[in-house]
């Protein structure tokens, strides 16, 4: 590993990640809609048989609803760029100055130096990642990098600075997909609030385990405006996760589903059968109870059914979000969910 790459490691926020299938998603159907205009078209013939565009585009639909997504992300990044072009063009026009001298001023004069007592703590925790490489040389590249990283963040709060004295529409629309919330889903808030966030998760993924401070974090900011369902997509690999999201289930029986689902995503542990009892034990649960439900299979059908319907709406990996119908993937910062609630709420 690169020396810049080593201390953008140790000192960079963690990238977006989730748990996610060995192959990708499966080529699930999605549910069936009405045919478009054009579904009759022969887009294909075999020995004689046509295959139309409506088969083309049900097969298809899992799949182009990430792409979708991924291409709305980028569109939407692109967007903010152009954005934040056209206002710094403008204040540097108010101020009759170039845009670079602009920036100069206001974002390299202004961003924090970094602190040499940080710099030394950086070096002193990777001391031996560095190897050979001499101590003052490897100083100045953390103070490099460390210096850099603040440059970005005053632009970013800069460009926000203008964001928010200028009056920006953005029409860019979001795709949204239609998400059934089945019978008995567990789900808290208020049946009616403004917002759902529909989240599909595995108990046995360590990035859903690192979203749950940020979904905390959300359900406490928006209280009252947010309705959360939670929906299981156990994936292949995870041997413990179905287990794991009977006993949630089992849990549920006994009014205790977020409490136990809490502990799991809270306390991550082995999940075997000892660890699943124990948890019901902390929470005083009658344990025969539920240690027959969790020994029969009356919720896997369920299970089942929602890893499918995960599958149909482009889930490949996990933690997977839709909040009104649009979707977020894997473990996000809290600024992603803001941005996306803020706006629907906006819309309201």
């Amino acid at each position: 590993m690169s020396q810049l790459r080593l201390v953008l490691a140790v000192v960079a926020p963690l990238a977006l990640a989730s748990c996610s299938r060995p192959d990708g998603p499966p080529a699930a159907a999605a549910p069936a809609a009405a045919k478009p205009a054009t579904g009759t078209v022969v887009v294909a013939e075999v020995n004689g048989g046509p295959i139309l565009a409506f088969e083309l585009d049900q097969r298809a639909a899992s799949r182009l609803i990430r792409l979708r997504q991924d291409e709305f992300e980028t569109r939407s990044q692109v967007l903010d760029e152009l954005i934040a072009e056209r206002l710094v063009a403008a204040e540097a026009h108010k101020r009759g100055v170039s845009a670079e001298d602009l920036l100069k001023q206001e974002v390299d004069a202004k961003a924090a130096a970094p602190a040499p007592a940080y710099v030394e703590q950086i070096y002193e925790q990777n001391k031996a990642r560095f190897g050979t490489t001499p101590r003052d040389e490897a100083l100045a590249r953390i103070r490099e990098i460390l210096g850099e990283r603040a440059v970005a963040e005053r632009r970013v709060a800069f460009e926000k600075e203008l964001r928010g004295k200028a009056k920006v529409a953005v029409r860019l629309e979001a795709p949204r997909a239609t998400v059934a919330i089945p019978a008995g889903a567990p789900a808290t808030g208020p049946a009616k609030a403004p917002v759902t966030i529909v989240e599909f998760t595995d108990y046995q993924c360590p990035y859903c385990h690192r979203a749950q401070v940020v979904i905390d974090e959300v359900l406490q900011r928006y209280a009252g405006k947010i309705r959360f369902v939670h929906l299981d997509f156990p994936l292949d690999g995870h041997s413990e996760a179905v287990p794991a999201a009977r006993a949630a289930r089992c849990a549920g029986d006994q009014g205790r589903f977020w409490e136990y689902h809490r502990s799991m995503m809270s306390r991550p542990g082995p999940l075997d059968p000892a660890d699943l009892r124990g948890r019901a034990a902390s929470l005083r649960l009658d344990p025969a109870r539920f240690h027959a439900c969790l020994a029969s299979d009356r919720y896997d059908a369920a299970i089942q059914a929602e890893l499918r319907q995960g599958s149909e709406l482009g889930v490949s990996g996990t933690p997977a979000y839709f909040i009104n119908g649009r979707m977020l993937s894997g473990s996000r910062p809290v600024e992603s969910f803001t941005a996306v609630i803020d706006a629907e709420l906006a819309g309201q």
